[in-house]
């Protein structure tokens, strides 16, 4: 299977306003936007020029943009960077953008290298590359400046995997083997290719363990410092009404899934 930066463009095209309502609309998604933030709160300074690359509708730009600095937009779909320019418009921070880039994660070729004192890279754009990540991964780290940081987050193998069991994932599991590469699953491969054409995946994509993650990031040209899981407690395929419903046990959690999202033993 090949990585189809086509078909990727369509996909995020017709999915549109849904990209900005999957991490407000639910309280795992929610959750999972706090911990992505997390690390933004600790790498972003003032004055910062930052590339969002797979910047979607805009939602973390803004937060870059409220903490002093400059954002440079990047995504494989036009919808998406004109709902993050409306978006970002009704933020009122339009002055802060810094260019909106049509372009693909693994050919950065807009950029020079070094141009940047941060790069973001979060959601799946490196995972949906598939045999091209680690072209994604080594242009990522090119137009960063040396010393910079680079935070990426991609589609997790196990974290998919754990899903199988709050979903009652029956019919998943019957015909594993047209959904994902089975066998290098059972084999404890590191990174695990999706099947073509499989309706259990929205696109075809790569999915990592965190020690696949680090090794391609080492093999890329970066130096790991460090890792988190979103969400590592409470998974997406499960169901909390009666945590929703209790603003008390809904704060506690989400306190528990920060102060947990770093620990080695979650990171899977």
């Amino acid at each position: 299977m090949t990585y189809d930066p086509k078909s990727l463009s369509e996909h995020y095209d017709a999915y549109g306003e849904r990209e900005w309502d999957r991490l407000g609309e639910r309280p795992q998604g929610r959750i999972k936007y706090a911990i992505h933030k997390s690390f933004l709160d600790r790498c972003v300074e003032t004055g910062m020029k930052v590339l969002d690359v797979g910047c979607g509708p805009g939602r973390f730009a803004i937060d870059i943009i409220r903490m002093g600095a400059t954002v440079t937009l990047a995504d494989i779909s036009q919808v998406q960077l004109d709902l993050a320019a409306e978006h970002i418009g009704a933020a009122e921070l339009t002055d802060r953008i810094d260019g909106s880039h049509l372009t693909d994660v693994a050919n950065l070729e807009a950029f020079e290298d070094g141009a940047f004192d941060l790069v973001v890279c979060f959601g799946g754009a490196v995972s949906y590359t598939l045999e091209r990540h680690r072209n994604a991964l080594s242009e990522l780290a090119r137009v960063v400046r040396p010393g910079g940081d680079v935070l990426i987050s991609v589609m997790s193998l196990y974290g998919t995997l754990r899903l199988l069991g709050p979903l009652d994932a029956n019919a998943f599991l019957a015909n594993a083997d047209q959904h994902l590469d089975w066998a290098a699953v059972l084999g404890g491969e590191a990174t695990v290719h999706t099947v073509h054409g499989s309706r259990e995946f929205h696109q075809p994509m790569v999915l990592f363990s965190s020690e696949g993650l680090r090794s391609a990031m080492i093999e890329t040209g970066f130096t790991p410092i460090e890792m988190g899981s979103a969400n590592p407690i409470v998974s997406n395929g499960a169901s909390i009404p009666a945590i929703v419903d209790d603003a008390a046990a809904l704060e506690a959690m989400t306190e528990l899934e920060l102060a947990s999202c770093r620990y080695p033993g979650l990171l899977d």
